[in-house]
């Protein structure tokens, strides 16, 4: 008799071990549910703080000497925003006869990328007053001869070979400023900087023209390449198109 009442209560553990998976999902599936409906409801809250209507910008900088630089902007949180730029560098300056450095003619980019943190409690990002950090990269190829070697006949007693000058730098500032509308649309910024950058220059047999004319500190040098370091102060001006 024992064995015959002992059947059903095995079938029955039986059955709830596998009902408990189907639990396990419906409670995980209320989980999602309730995690979904708490993200749209933060994202409405997030849509109805941010200006709809001039929450990206597209901006041009006429400033910034030797580049075509031009920016996209695009507000993330109540106050916060963030920014990414793009270079086509044409000119950089290198170590002359003068204190000021001498233009030399280039092929190069350069990205920025920014997040700003607006301050303002009258207007909504991105206007008014912010802060933020900035980081920076930048590749150039120098036009041939840069150093010019070349120009003396090889059985010149100074004549010596120097490879192309190529150069990449990091850079990271941080930076305070103002952004404002002009009209329904268009924009200006206004904003100053400050941070360091570090260059690694590289050229074949150049390590004297290089430790000569490549801007900054030398931290370190061989017989084809240069690092420097140098403070990066800096002074930005924009005019944008909001949308």
């Amino acid at each position: 008799m024992k064995r015959r009442e002992s059947k059903p209560m095995v079938t029955l553990y039986f059955i709830l071990l596998l009902l408990l998976p189907f639990g396990y999902a419906q409670a995980q599936t209320q989980e999602e549910e309730e995690e979904l409906e708490q993200q749209e409801l933060e994202e409405r809250e997030l849509s109805a703080s941010i200006d709809q209507d001039h929450n990206r910008l597209f901006k041009i900088h006429p400033l910034q000497i030797g580049e075509v630089y031009v920016s996209y902007e695009k507000v993330r949180a109540k106050r916060i925003s963030n920014e990414i730029g793009l270079s086509y560098v044409y000119s950089s300056g290198l170590n002359g006869d003068m204190w000021l450095p001498e233009s030399k003619k280039t092929v190069g980019a350069a990205v920025r990328m920014s997040q700003r943190y607006y301050t303002s409690k009258k207007k909504q990002a991105p206007f008014g007053f912010f802060h933020g950090p900035m980081f920076g990269y930048k590749f150039l190829a120098f036009e041939k001869n840069v150093f010019g070697r070349e120009e003396l006949p090889q059985d010149d007693p100074n004549y010596k070979f120097v490879g192309r000058l190529y150069q990449n730098s990091l850079e990271l500032n941080y930076q305070l400023g103002g952004q404002f509308m002009l009209s329904r649309h268009l924009t200006l910024e206004v904003a100053g900087g400050l941070g360091g950058r570090v260059k690694y220059a590289r050229a074949v047999g150049g390590e004297e023209e290089m430790r000569n004319t490549i801007t900054g500190h030398i931290l370190t040098s061989d017989d084809n390449s240069v690092i420097t370091a140098l403070p990066t102060p800096h002074l930005k001006i924009s005019v944008g198109f909001a949308y």
